[in-house]
């Protein structure tokens, strides 16, 4: 009888680690990044979720853990031709989505801040691609 009971044990716990999903992360920590891109993440969660996926301080807390890095082309040259003409993006950010472990990335993508029509009268920069990440964020999320 211990016997039985032993391998059920085990093969439960086998069972019991499955792969994380992305539907499954409703807590995310974000972690540092370049040019304060974590904070505008932070504040798109917490408008675009509106509570269906939370943001937490402690990575032990979290479902999934958010990694990035954040590049801005810096010149007069730049500005004119990315944010007035809208030819090319002046500001791109990548991030992944992590298992708590980080050890399986969930999601991954970048995004950029050009706008082709109006570009000098939009947001930019951390703003927009923090705007275009989350979106595609909760598009995946919901897909799933």
């Amino acid at each position: 009888m211990k016997r039985l009971v032993t391998i059920l044990a085990m093969a439960f716990c086998a069972f019991g680690q499955a792969t994380p999903s992305l539907k499954a992360v409703k807590k995310i920590y974000i972690e540092k990044m370049d040019n304060n891109l974590d904070q505008y993440l932070r504040a798109e969660i917490a408008k675009q979720f509106k509570g269906s996926v939370t943001v937490v301080l402690d990575p032990k807390d979290a479902d999934g853990v958010l990694a990035g890095v954040f590049e801005e082309t810096k010149g007069t040259g730049a500005k004119i031709t990315g944010r007035y003409l809208g030819l090319h993006d002046v500001a791109t950010g990548t991030v992944s989505l992590l298992d708590r472990e980080g050890k399986t990335i969930l999601w991954s993508d970048e995004a950029g801040d050009r706008s082709l029509l109006f570009g000098a009268f939009k947001r930019g920069g951390q703003r927009k691609v923090a705007d275009r990440l989350i979106k595609k964020l909760k598009k995946a999320m919901e897909a799933k």
